[in-house]
């Protein structure tokens, strides 16, 4: 648990001075517009870009690390973090193809699900590959999402069609 708080300041810390050494430009967001590339630096520092969106209905914002695996990033929306994307697998290239490295389970990926509402994303670097100084890259989306059934409801109709199979086979 104290490593869990020391790390919980740690993000918090790079955060705020983060914010407050540099402004990081901020991005907006369509949805539904492709994939928006961003580079970033070294473990412990945000992304060079920080993003925008408003949203009526629900939204799936995707993550991807790009050209090179070995990369991982948590995100944060509206200062709260949101997780980090998937345990990455150094070594493997796409270059700049988002939806192969995001289909690539050797890429560190994810979708954030998002509902109605303002949001400002940051993403920070947990994990870097490679031991060179310059930037890499990642990139993010904002797709629509269909509210998802509740399962609830999928019970209700696999009890509703298990009735009417034995019913039938009563008559």
């Amino acid at each position: 648990m104290k490593a869990l708080s020391l790390k919980a300041l740690a993000t918090a810390t790079a955060l705020l001075t983060a914010g407050a050494a540099t402004a990081t430009p901020v991005t907006p967001l369509t949805i539904d517009t492709g994939w928006t590339s961003f580079a970033f630096g070294a473990v412990g520092t945000l992304a060079k870009r920080t993003y925008s969106f408003t949203l009526t209905g629900h939204a799936i914002l995707k993550i991807v690390d790009g050209f090179s695996s070995g990369d991982r990033f948590q995100v944060f929306a509206n200062n709260v973090s949101r997780g980090l994307t998937s345990m990455t697998t150094p070594g493997f290239t796409t270059g700049n193809k988002w939806d192969l490295a995001f289909a690539n389970p050797n890429f560190s990926h994810r979708g954030f699900h998002f509902g109605p509402g303002t949001y400002t994303v940051s993403i920070l670097v947990a994990q870097r590959s490679g031991t060179d100084t310059g930037l890499h890259n990642g990139a993010v989306r904002l797709d629509t999402s269909p509210v998802p059934v509740p399962a609830g409801g999928l019970l209700l109709i696999s009890a509703l069609g298990a009735a009417a199979a034995a019913r039938r086979r009563k008559a």
